[in-house]
């Protein structure tokens, strides 16, 4: 194992551990002075630990999202349909767009407002 795959290793070590250190803290139903007293932390470190294992948290959430963005299909502007849709045809949806946990299905004649909201609604 080389030693930069070391220093990672012991980066994600510290931050499980400063994540269960602000998680007691924050249930403690102390403040956070009075926390850290008791537990000997200095309030500068509890918070400068805070703060590494926020961003660690942000960083993971964006990539999550930058994989889930790449995942989701092309969305396309809903138009008026070119030929005249029948009766029974307004009732079958013009396009279907599943996933493992949602399908979306489109009328011919939707509102593309209403189409905006479901789509950042399932994403």
């Amino acid at each position: 194992m080389s030693l930069v795959e070391l220093s990672k290793l012991n980066h994600r070590k510290n931050l499980v551990q400063w994540q269960q250190l602000v998680q007691d803290c924050r249930q403690s139903g102390m403040t956070v002075r009075a926390w850290c007293a008791q537990n000997g932390i200095s309030e500068k470190s509890y918070y400068y630990r805070q703060k590494k294992v926020w961003d660690a948290a942000q960083q993971q959430k964006l990539e999550q999202d930058a994989t889930a963005t790449t995942e989701l299909p092309a969305i396309i502007p809903c138009a008026p349909p070119i030929e005249p849709v029948t009766e029974e045809l307004r009732h079958a949806p013009a396009l279907v767009l599943r996933s493992a946990n949602w399908t979306v299905e489109v009328a011919a004649d939707c509102n593309p407002e209403l189409l905006r909201l479901a789509l950042r609604a399932v994403k």
